[in-house]
């Protein structure tokens, strides 16, 4: 998300005075005011900021919709869904079982690895950290468009090595 400056006095009047916009837009797509007004506000407020920089012709505040986007994909990855099992638990799945399937999820991942190139292989090692593809376009230093064609490309031929 962009970083917010302090308001000026027009947008802070612009953003209380258009502020059922949130509300209608969390009672519109269905989403609980507790969980969401956070999220949903900031990206408002960036949209107000966008707003007074660059007047566009027809108002449309689709900020809102790409900061709920943007907060899933954030808690989605990888590294912020640990699995945490309480040694109180008496329902603990088989940890045999799970070693297996990793076992086997990781030499299905290093049969379609072996068809990578390094550079999709370094993005790749990004993804399995958690990372999003933007962010792992940043860390090498490419284009993001570049790093989507990668991974295309990838797809491909990982699709025709697994069969």
């Amino acid at each position: 998300m962009r970083a917010l400056r302090p308001m000026i006095k027009e947008e802070r009047g612009f953003a209380e005075q258009h502020h059922e916009l949130v509300i209608d837009f969390l009672r519109c797509k269905r989403l609980p005011m507790d969980d969401f007004y956070d999220i949903v506000i900031f990206g408002y407020l960036s949209a107000v900021q966008q707003y007074f920089r660059n007047p566009p012709a027809g108002v449309k505040f689709k900020a809102m919709k790409d900061s709920i986007l943007r907060d899933g994909e954030y808690n989605a990855r990888a590294k912020r869904c640990a699995y945490i099992i309480s040694l109180d638990d008496m329902n603990v799945q088989d940890p045999k079982q799970d070693t297996e399937r990793q076992i086997e999820d990781k030499a299905l991942l290093e049969q379609v690895v072996s068809v990578a190139t390094p550079k999709e292989a370094k993005i790749i090692s990004f993804l399995m950290d958690g990372f999003a593809l933007r962010e792992a376009a940043q860390r090498l230093k490419m284009p993001k468009a570049v790093a989507v064609s990668c991974m295309e490309n990838f797809y491909c031929r990982a699709k025709a090595a697994i069969g």
